[in-house]
């Protein structure tokens, strides 16, 4: 049986390869992965995915679109802002709905109140 130092460590290793592998999936061929992966990484809320969660906001697919959106707002870093408020404006009528949701909890959680 290990200490609690090594099972923290083992599992620090091991969210670190699930996050290697959501990233990574965020590009794959397959929307539902790549939706997937936007979902994960929101739960997750490790501000690397950031970035990615941004360009995946000009993903073909609304419904990755829409998880991006989603994950950008849980993870509440102001770099999210701007894509957000693009969003506002995308085609799809929930990816739309999302973004403003989105949006609104990023900027609570970058500015405080509510």
């Amino acid at each position: 049986m290990g200490t609690s130092g090594e099972e923290a460590d083992r599992r620090a290793a091991e969210q670190e390869m699930m996050i290697a592998e959501f990233l990574k999936n965020l590009t794959h061929e397959r929307p539902e992965y790549r939706w997937g992966a936007a979902d994960a990484l929101g739960r997750i809320g490790d501000e690397r995915a950031v970035e990615p969660l941004i360009a995946a906001m000009k993903d073909p697919d609304p419904r990755v679109r829409k998880k991006a959106a989603w994950a950008l707002g849980q993870i509440g870093d102001s770099r999210g802002q701007r894509p957000l408020l693009e969003a506002i404006r995308d085609e799809d009528d929930d990816v739309r709905e999302i973004a403003a949701e989105a949006y609104e909890i990023l900027k609570k959680k970058v500015f405080g109140g509510g």
